[in-house]
């Protein structure tokens, strides 16, 4: 039996769902595709898919065949798609991504679909790092200030402001800091990076560079969701990245404080891993980084969010 075209079929069964689905996107009909799986399943002993009257899911077996030929068979379909004509954004392409940056992923992946009809996308939002080697994810999106994993292949989406910010309400009753220090005087909100337990450090511009601060925070939470809506209850002032707090800032629900300070803005990145199976996915990561800096910035320069780092929004304090 070819193994290789079964591999390709093996793929496809898993993408679609279904194989009536695969036999969509190969041409052929939907029993042709399971006589293969079923014969190649037979050859080799092994059980790929768990089949029952209303859906179709992939063993532990399938699971592990399936994230080592993806790879490889991604690779193949690019190479031969680029002799006879060019590479074309489709298929089904897996991406993780921060929760955060929900809101602005979202309408740039509108405007990607829009483009590409045969582009089929799986988006995880989830704030743990997901490992790209270990075949489940093709690409993730994720927020840092800079890439330190030099085993990944990186690119700059935006750069991302970072504000202290707070409710007017609390600043009515408690008063703004005026500088870093006068923080040890208020409630703090931190939040713990979910991808390692720790805190996440407040930075402030200083002569020379960087400040780092590790305060006393009055509350704690793990999500970007739960530290915007504890800030805009009033609860104490917090530090997040404008990803999250965009709407609210331009509502006034929220007013930044300590502006003077403000650090040097941190990045939105998309990853993904070397080797064949990435570069078989770099046409895909070409029109996803054109449709998210168009839909931030009309197509000038990386900025998805330009108008948040230059907008003026007055403390009511």
């Amino acid at each position: 039996m070819d193994s290789l075209r079964a591999a390709i079929v093996v793929l496809r069964v898993a993408e679609a769902g279904s194989f009536a689905g695969a036999a969509r996107l190969l041409g052929v009909t939907a029993a042709a595709v399971a006589r293969l799986v079923g014969r190649f399943e037979t050859a080799h002993g092994a059980r790929l898919f768990r089949r029952t009257t209303r859906s179709l899911s992939l063993t532990p077996d399938g699971e592990r065949f399936l994230a080592e030929v993806r790879g490889p068979a991604l690779a193949l379909t690019a190479a031969a798609s680029r002799l006879g004509a060019l590479v074309g954004v489709e298929g089904t392409v897996r991406v993780t991504a921060a929760a955060s940056l929900a809101p602005i992923l979202l309408q740039a992946l509108a405007t990607l679909l829009k483009r590409h009809p045969a582009l089929r996308v799986e988006l995880a939002l989830d704030d743990h790092f997901a490992d790209l080697g270990g075949g489940r994810w093709d690409l993730a999106v994720r927020i840092a200030p800079r890439i330190a994993d030099a085993s990944l292949l990186a690119r700059r989406l935006s750069p991302l402001p970072l504000f202290t910010l707070a409710a007017p309400t609390y600043l009515a009753k408690q008063g703004a800091p005026q500088s870093p220090d006068e923080l040890a005087q208020h409630r703090l909100i931190g939040l713990r990076l979910p991808a390692t337990g720790r805190m996440m450090p407040w930075l402030f511009r200083a002569p020379g560079g960087t400040r780092r601060l590790q305060p006393d925070f009055a509350m704690v939470v793990d999500g970007s969701d739960a530290l915007r809506t504890a800030t805009t209850f009033g609860m104490g002032i917090a530090q997040a990245g404008a990803e999250s707090t965009a709407a609210l800032l331009a509502s006034g629900g929220l007013v930044t404080v300590l502006k003077a300070y403000a650090p040097p803005p941190w990045a939105v990145w998309m990853l993904r891993a070397p080797g064949p199976a990435g570069s078989a996915l770099t046409p895909v990561m070409d029109a996803f980084v054109a449709a998210f800096r168009q839909k931030g910035n009309d197509g000038k320069g990386d900025g998805y969010l330009p108008h948040l780092g230059s907008r003026r929004i007055k403390s009511k304090a």
